[in-house]
């Protein structure tokens, strides 16, 4: 049995791993990643499991950073493969196609260690998916060049790793989606549109409250487009269909050619 903590991590592990393993996604879909509370069959299947997925003790998820002390088998903190330039490191490196790699990579090296040697099969799934995630990433850098602006202004600031693609994220609050926007960071937003260098505003498109988001793009003058943080199951789609989807946002809303 795995267990990932987030859905990124579960369906990294769904599409690496051959027939007979149960993969477990602890967040529920439509549950904040960062808002987790385990449940005793989550206790339970974190104890049991033969590997365990998850973020690193940063404090994205705390429940999950005490309960894997109480692992019976092999526990990776994929965070090694995070951005840990800023204070608090920003988890959502699945949100860029060749970050995420990065963290399949992780994955598979420790999905072969339980089978030791890797079988073929295993090794060709991983390279089928990664194959996916290059040409993700190939299209983000060509649908982001030529856009008429550069700074994504959002509604918190989770897509940092998309700033490889030569983006600057504005967040109005930071990297927890509750935080409300202060008055200095929505003025600053104000004169990041009236001197053209943003044009929307990007929300997340499963939050608490999108109707404020949009709302608040209103006031501001600008549109507002979803991009979704997919930190637990999408309703419809999956990793692959809602990078897309999110691309095609980013292009909307930035005024790409």
């Amino acid at each position: 049995m795995i267990v990932a903590s987030i859905y990124p991590l579960a369906y990294a592990a769904e599409r690496l791993v051959g027939p007979g393993w149960e993969v477990i996604d602890l967040t529920p879909p439509g549950v904040e990643a960062h808002d987790l509370e385990l449940t005793l069959e989550h206790r339970s299947a974190i104890q049991d499991a033969d590997l365990v997925l998850y973020l690193g003790d940063i404090g994205f998820q705390p429940q999950v950073e005490n309960a894997v002390e109480e692992a019976g088998g092999m526990v990776i903190d994929l965070s090694v493969a995070l951005d840990k330039r800023q204070e608090a490191p920003d988890p959502h490196a699945w949100l860029e196609p060749f970050s995420f790699d990065m963290l399949l990579s992780k994955i598979g090296e420790a999905l072969c260690s339980l089978e030791d040697p890797c079988s073929p099969e295993e090794a060709a799934r991983q390279e089928s998916f990664s194959t996916e995630l290059f040409q993700l990433h190939e299209d983000y850098t060509q649908g982001l060049t030529g856009c008429r602006y550069r700074t994504m202004i959002v509604s918190h600031e989770a897509f940092g790793y998309l700033e490889i693609h030569g983006l600057q994220q504005f967040g109005l609050a930071g990297l927890t989606p509750e935080a409300e926007p202060s008055v200095d960071r929505l003025t600053e937003a104000r004169r990041l549109i009236e001197d053209d260098q943003a044009g929307a505003l990007f929300y997340e498109a499963r939050g608490e409250d999108p109707e404020a988001d949009r709302t608040l793009a209103e006031d501001l003058g600008v549109p507002a487009f979803p991009l979704d943080t997919l930190e637990s199951a999408p309703p419809e789609g999956d990793y692959i269909s809602v990078i897309g989807d999110n691309l095609d946002s980013l292009r909307e809303g930035l005024q790409c050619r």
